[in-house]
């Protein structure tokens, strides 16, 4: 009789620790595609199909996030006190970087404002108004007519709406989940395309769209993940690389094929089954997953996605004032008129390394100087309150 193959016995551990490297190397070359995605630079990159259709990947990370999620906090929400603490700890997770480089956009109009006038700032998606419902993380509702800011932003917006409504399916319907989640998934995704026509929403339904997602998460999480012995576990290396690769390849061919119809509402369900098969680690794909600097790249991901806009604006000032000093030709004009950084393809690509390289200097330094003392202060805070029950707690 064959031996549990040892890629069974790293996805058996994965699921006992509640931690998928896998998927969190996933998560990493997720956010730098949208960041391809993002950067207004020439050549193949604009032109490709599949970078201009790398916004779907954003869907991965609500699938993702209704997965870990589920498998992390299904039976640690048992009751209103226990919902407050998930919150609040979730807030803190996002919502100071979020409010850090809000403030790093804000400095940038005032600096505007201060040289070039008041035409000049705090205009069209850099509005005031749109600063308060930034702040308030109401952006993926409907309350603005695009994207404002810090404009990756708006899926955090909609990830708080998605915690907050698992959270209240804790305490009050848990025996419901699963169907409550089943019947999300369908009804988000046909308002979407009734409102929308395809996944592309943001600011309008973007609440709706990570929900579908969300949902599609738990589903896997609480249908399909089954915590079997380690002897149950089928397959090998082989046949895990096997899919993997398969995976991989139907996520290419659906995002450069697929991203600007109605067929892009399946992206949660095609993301949810990549999710599935990666996260059992079974492949060698997932062995090149949790090496070094792709679970780097994991690790500040969130980064990666907060900060890279604010990059790419910088960049694009740079840009601008070389034009206005060199008379260089170094951008080239969509045929949209949209300006793009690099005149051949090997100043696009040289435009795209900067962006990058800059996103990720700045990732690794928002990630220890914001992100960690953000989860720092909000354990401590929960520390503090719970200390504080207990004292008032009655011997």
């Amino acid at each position: 009789m064959a031996h549990a193959p040892k890629a069974d016995q790293s996805s058996r551990r994965q699921s006992e620790a509640g931690r998928f490297e896998a998927l969190d190397g996933w998560r990493g070359i997720c956010a730098l595609l949208v960041v391809c995605f993002h950067a207004p630079v020439g050549g193949y990159v604009h032109a490709s199909a599949f970078f201009q259709g790398a916004f779907l990947f954003v869907d991965f990370f609500f699938v993702l996030s209704g997965f870990v999620i589920t498998h992390a906090f299904y039976d640690r929400l048992r009751s209103g006190r226990d919902a407050r603490r998930f919150l609040l700890a979730r807030l803190f997770r996002v919502y100071p970087l979020h409010l850090f480089m809000l403030a790093l956009f804000v400095g940038y109009e005032a600096f505007l404002y201060l040289t070039r006038g008041s035409e000049a700032a705090f205009q069209e998606g850099a509005s005031p108004v749109g600063l308060l419902h930034n702040l308030l993380m109401t952006h993926s509702l409907g309350v603005l007519d695009g994207l404002t800011w810090n404009y990756p932003s708006w899926s955090i917006s909609a990830e708080l709406v998605a915690y907050t409504l698992f959270a209240l399916a804790m305490i009050g319907a848990r025996r419901r989940l699963v169907p409550l989640a089943a019947m999300t998934v369908p009804v988000a995704l046909a308002a979407i395309l009734w409102f929308d026509g395809t996944i592309d929403t943001t600011f309008h339904l973007g609440w709706l769209r990570c929900l579908a997602g969300f949902s599609v998460g738990v589903l896997i999480r609480r249908v399909l993940w089954v915590d079997a012995p380690l002897q149950a576990l089928p397959g090998d290396r082989a046949v895990w690389t096997a899919a993997e690769i398969a995976v991989v390849g139907l996520v290419i061919v659906f995002v450069h094929g697929f991203a600007l119809s109605g067929l892009s509402l399946a992206a949660p369900l095609v993301f949810g089954f990549a999710l599935y098969v990666f996260a059992h680690e079974g492949g060698w794909l997932s062995v090149g997953l949790k090496t070094r600097p792709i679970a780097f790249l994991g690790t500040v991901s969130y980064s990666i996605y907060m900060t890279h806009a604010f990059v790419i604006s910088r960049a694009e000032n740079v840009v601008t004032v070389l034009l206005g000093k060199t008379g260089w030709t170094i951008v080239s004009y969509a045929a949209d008129g949209k300006r793009l950084m690099g005149a051949s393809e090997a100043q696009s690509l040289a435009a795209l390394g900067a962006i990058v390289a800059g996103t990720l200097v700045a990732s690794a330094l928002t990630f220890r100087f914001v992100e960690m003392p953000g989860i720092a202060a909000g354990r401590a805070l929960l520390r503090g309150a719970s200390s504080r029950r207990l004292v008032k707690r009655p011997v």
